[in-house]
């Protein structure tokens, strides 16, 4: 048996510090896929031009940003780093309300865009330095919950918002809490010693482009952001527009449709977020400690069952199946963060995890995110009529499947041994 970590009560307070910014993060990127209905009504958008504000908009300025974050993230102070990111990305979220028109707003979202690409690879690299190899797939799981829960929270509460004091008021209320946090962060966080919970890694290079070619090199990382990009484009795809796609399609109210879809990718997200992080712990602290080898191959079914969900949730006619299957593809939403992003971060190590993510990040983003919502859009004006949607959703539900077989050639990657894995933990 492995040896566990030492992991003190100050490192589960970081933890959910890291989360709530985290859910800031979630809640300000979620907000938008609620209002498109609104917003397209108000300014008279096409099903392509609100695919490209809740998408591309977002995702390519997110992607251009993510490297230069990334790299800052492994070469300086991460507090302050995360903390001026959540004051920026809270404020420009707050500033959509303000919005004229399509190109006012597309450039908040931008905004928006630019400062989320600190969030993740600088939470995750302090959260690493925090919990070693043998809880970090349960600490990457809990610190996912806030995907959900900042989901939930924007279209639970900003449904009803949206209802009773129109889409403006949705954006003011969900940039709030961050610029609220962001001080706490910055005056409460210590920022610990790189690497504290690994052992025996490398000397890295120090210039960006030497960094990301040893990082591509290791194994199973670029089969890792291949898989976490097409799994992106399918269930960012979907959630961003199933809010619509239920209100046009089966005729709910938004509120309603809202609430439904807090549930799925809401609750059910975190829940099997978590539950996934710390099975695949368990798992593996049964049979000696961590190995990337198995936890890959365990999530490369996930994305596979959140595609066959996903179909079937807006294929079936409304009733209780259908429901049945939208909580199922929320369920499984969030299942893969866990443990493909423990198998990540372990892989490169704590002198490239900044960059790790950030890479990450920049694929899923620009690809993923980018590309998944105005493929929706796009195939949902070609097809026209209350199909149109149905047919987009289901078509970005292929990448999962090829995330899942992705996933699977990274296991097999790292088993066939190119490079010594890193030490299991910390004694």
């Amino acid at each position: 048996m492995a040896n566990r970590s030492t992991v003190t009560g100050y490192s589960w307070y970081v933890l959910a510090i890291l989360t709530l910014a985290q859910t800031c993060h979630g809640m300000d990127r979620a907000v938008i896929g609620l209002v498109l209905k609104p917003i397209g009504d108000e300014f008279n958008l096409s099903g392509q031009q609100l695919g490209l504000l809740a998408g591309l908009a977002y995702g390519l300025p997110f992607a251009l940003a993510a490297i230069p974050f990334g790299y800052a993230v492994d070469r300086t102070n991460r507090k302050v780093l995360l903390s001026c990111a959540l004051t920026a990305w809270s404020g420009a979220t707050a500033a959509c309300a303000a919005a004229t028109g399509y190109w006012s707003l597309l450039l908040g979202r931008a905004s928006v865009g630019v400062a989320e690409a600190g969030g993740s690879p600088t939470g995750m690299s302090i959260l690493s330095d925090y919990f070693g190899t043998d809880r970090r797939a349960t600490a990457i799981g809990i610190w996912y919950l806030s995907a959900g829960i900042g989901f939930a929270i924007a279209f639970f509460a900003g449904g009803m918002i949206v209802e009773a004091y129109g889409w403006r008021w949705t954006f003011v209320l969900a940039g709030l809490p961050g610029i609220l946090l962001a001080p706490l962060l910055l005056l409460t966080l210590r920022e610990p010693k790189r690497g504290q919970m690994d052992k025996g890694e490398p000397e890295v290079s120090t210039g960006l482009w030497p960094r990301l070619k040893e990082l591509m090199a290791r194994p199973g990382i670029a089969y890792g952001v291949a898989a976490i990009t097409c799994i992106a484009t399918g269930i960012y795809g979907m959630s961003t527009w199933l809010a619509t796609f239920l209100v046009e399609s089966r005729g709910m109210p938004l509120a309603e449709a809202g609430t439904t879809v807090a549930i799925a990718y809401g609750l059910l997200g975190s829940i099997g977020g978590l539950g996934a992080g710390w099975g695949v712990d368990r798992i593996n602290a049964a049979r000696g400690g961590f190995d990337p080898a198995r936890t890959a191959l365990i999530a490369s079914a996930i994305p596979v069952m959140t595609a066959i969900s996903g179909v079937a949730a807006v294929s079936l006619s409304s009733g209780l199946l259908a429901t049945a299957c939208i909580m199922a593809a929320g369920l499984f939403s969030s299942s893969y963060n866990g443990p493909v992003n423990a198998m990540i971060v372990t892989q490169a190590g704590p002198n490239l995890r900044g960059l790790a993510i950030s890479t990450v990040q920049t694929s899923a983003n620009l690809i993923g995110v980018g590309f998944g919502t105005w493929l929706i859009g796009k195939i949902s004006d070609v097809v026209g009529g209350s199909a149109g949607l149905a047919w987009g959703i289901g078509t970005a539900m292929i990448f999962c499947v090829l995330g899942g077989a992705f996933l699977l050639l990274a296991s097999l990657q790292i088993k066939a041994g190119r490079k010594p894995e890193l030490s299991n933990s910390r004694s």
